[in-house]
């Protein structure tokens, strides 16, 4: 069984639609997709039946900034737009979808990772992309959730739960080496969870690795800069494109 592997990372998530459309213009069917944060909504759509045009004019045709409120300011942002996006382009229930999902998510109050697979899927991706310091942690069944991507940015280990054999891997996860630090409070905070995130992901892709690995190049892309989506989608088409696929 083939999986797929999209990591999150904001607006440089967007680049997951690129690597799409030279998958399937190359022959390349996933019979599993693991997500997380940006990469569960993509991923999602993706799972529902939309072809990566569609997931595009998507992306083209949606206010992220308006939708996700990224501007700094003291406390947390709702999660409405956010919400409200899922239920409108997303089918209620996982057991809806054309592929097999799981989508990652952090429960708060244990310290662990979650995998959801079967259920509320708006709701499992919206758990998936509450990401820290931004997004209000989400109630979901029961329990407290933040971004998957506090613990696991690039879920290859999902997908091999998931029973995938083959697994792609597509790792949009922010880049360290920025200069200079960060002046505003959230600013610093989004800094230091890059960090965090660059260093685990690298040690959980050692510990799980994938038998292929796409990283689109996307120095000095921020999580909030979707006014670049087509600079952003041409780096997930130029990376799929020099790998080297295992149809």
């Amino acid at each position: 069984m083939r999986g797929l592997v999209l990591s999150g990372g904001g607006a440089r998530g967007l680049a997951h639609i690129g690597v799409l459309e030279v998958l399937e213009a190359q022959g390349f069917q996933a019979e599993v997709i693991a997500g997380t944060s940006m990469g569960a909504v993509v991923g999602a759509l993706y799972a529902s039946g939309k072809k990566p045009h569609e997931i595009l004019e998507i992306a083209r045709s949606t206010p992220w900034l308006r939708l996700l409120d990224l501007v700094p300011r003291p406390g947390l942002i709702s999660q409405r737009g956010l919400r409200d996006f899922l239920a409108k382009h997303l089918p209620p229930r996982f057991e809806l979808l054309c592929k097999k999902l799981v989508v990652t998510a952090v429960d708060l109050e244990a310290g662990k990772l979650a995998y959801f697979t079967e259920g509320d899927l708006p709701g499992a991706v919206l758990a998936s992309a509450a990401y820290p310091g931004l997004i209000a942690p989400v109630q979901f069944e029961g329990r407290t959730y933040v971004d998957g991507g506090v613990l696991d940015n690039l879920p290859v280990d999902a997908a091999r739960f998931m029973r995938a054999r083959y697994v792609l891997a597509v790792d949009v996860t922010p880049e360290i080496g920025l200069p200079g630090i960060p002046r505003s409070a959230i600013g610093q905070v989004r800094r230091t969870i890059d960090i965090m995130q660059n260093h685990l992901t690298a040690a959980r892709r050692s510990l799980y690795p994938p038998e292929l690995y796409i990283r689109p190049e996307l120095p000095g892309v921020g999580i909030e800069q979707f006014g670049r989506l087509e600079e952003i989608v041409e780096a997930g088409r130029k990376a799929a494109a020099q790998a080297r696929l295992s149809i």
